[in-house]
């Protein structure tokens, strides 16, 4: 199953490892940018820093999990 997702793509990533760290990552950078949100506009602020959190760094760390992928099934 990993061989086929790293491959062809298009299916779920089931690494325990991959997916505790890519939460991990995008909690982190959604906590401090609803922080950051907050400090500088208050409950709107912490609301659009969220929403940026889980959408940008969402797809940063899911990249980076799909070029691994690619790295992994070149070996």
């Amino acid at each position: 199953m990993h061989l086929i997702a790293d491959t062809v793509g298009l299916v779920p990533n089931i690494r325990k490892r991959d997916n505790l760290i890519q939460g991990g990552v995008v909690l982190g950078g959604t906590a401090l940018l609803a922080t950051i949100g907050y400090v500088l506009d208050g409950t709107f602020g912490a609301l659009l820093g969220t929403l940026a959190g889980l959408v940008i760094l969402g797809l940063i760390t899911g990249t980076v999990i799909m070029v691994l992928g690619w790295i992994r099934a070149g070996k």
